[in-house]
């Protein structure tokens, strides 16, 4: 039960007929009687007696029509309060995106803050990680989104998503699969990665240290776009969430293939035996104490756009 079925529950005892209060509600009369069919459901409890004059509310149902109007006028008072209270929310908000964590984050989370907190000032840096680590760390981002090898819980971080990461390119030898290749196929396989100071190239390179292999990296590139279109020149191969790959213009189409996906010439195939994977926060400049009201906004603005994005498929690849 929420307060959008009590609210239907009260037009329809005050309105005395189903349809009377569909059209004052704006909803098609079958979609409300299923509503308060829900409600009953849920309760456990018949509310309302129905008949060729209309409805009218079981002792129950009058009971329940008296303390929904106090819980809505409540909830609508509360929400009063927070959007009179959002109304003071101002002042510059400055967030470091990584460039694979910005592409489907970034405008998504500038349409949320200017929607819930028109008087925030946001300012975005969008860089490979290692860059927005440093400038996290000199003081210049109130935000960031950073990488980590694990989910543990650590000082001034909000917990975001995980995702594993794939081989980008078609190598040769071709793998037997089309969609996985084991971590051991990939010791010989030329591969560009961001320079030793970014967190993927360290994760690449400790994976592969503990299963005794080195990565044959050929080439360091501080660049998203200019990997892709070496994986995709056939030059070497990358690795990178499939998130990116995505989105990537040249991927042509799609194929599904259970949770894994074959985007075109690419070629994408998830690492696995083992697998890689990260871990991904939301962290803010100050461990020791809350920052500042804006700058929680936009925390918890990032967070709620990350879990609506993957909710609704927009974000592919992230759990």
């Amino acid at each position: 039960m929420d307060i959008a079925h009590l609210r239907d529950f009260i037009g329809v005892v005050e309105a005395g007929s189903l349809s009377t209060a569909a059209s004052r509600l704006h909803v098609s009369q079958p979609a409300l009687s299923q509503r308060m069919t829900q409600l009953e459901t849920r309760l456990g409890v018949q509310l309302l007696v129905r008949g060729p004059r209309g409805v009218r509310p079981t002792p129950t149902g009058t009971a329940l029509y008296r303390d929904a109007q106090q819980l809505v006028r409540q909830f609508d008072r509360l929400a009063h309060d927070v959007a009179d209270q959002r109304d003071h929310v101002h002042g510059p908000v400055a967030v470091g995106l990584p460039t694979t964590v910005a592409a489907p984050l970034a405008p998504a989370l500038f349409g949320w803050v200017k929607h819930h907190y028109p008087g925030i000032h946001l300012q975005l840096f969008e860089s490979m990680s290692g860059y927005i680590h440093e400038l996290l760390l000199a003081g210049r981002l109130d935000l960031a989104a950073v990488f980590r090898e694990d989910d543990a819980p650590r000082a001034g971080e909000v917990p975001l998503y995980s995702e594993e990461l794939y081989l980008v390119g078609q190598p040769e030898p071709r793998p037997p699969s089309d969609h996985e290749v084991a971590l051991a196929d990939l010791h010989a396989v030329p591969l560009v990665t961001p320079g030793p100071n970014s967190h993927l190239r360290a994760l690449i390179d400790r994976t592969f240290a503990a299963a005794g292999l080195r990565p044959a990296v050929v080439g360091d590139v501080e660049s998203l776009g200019t990997m892709l279109r070496i994986a995709a020149g056939g030059q070497a191969c990358t690795i990178l969430p499939l998130s990116v790959v995505a989105g990537h213009g040249r991927a042509g189409e799609h194929r599904e293939a259970g949770e894994h996906r074959e985007a075109g010439a690419l070629g994408v195939r998830r690492i696995v035996e083992p697998g890689l994977r990260r871990y991904v926060a939301v962290r803010t400049t100050t461990e020791s104490y809350e920052p500042r009201e804006a700058v929680v906004a936009v925390r918890r603005g990032v967070v709620e756009v990350t879990e609506r994005l993957a909710a609704e498929g927009q974000w592919p690849g992230i759990g």
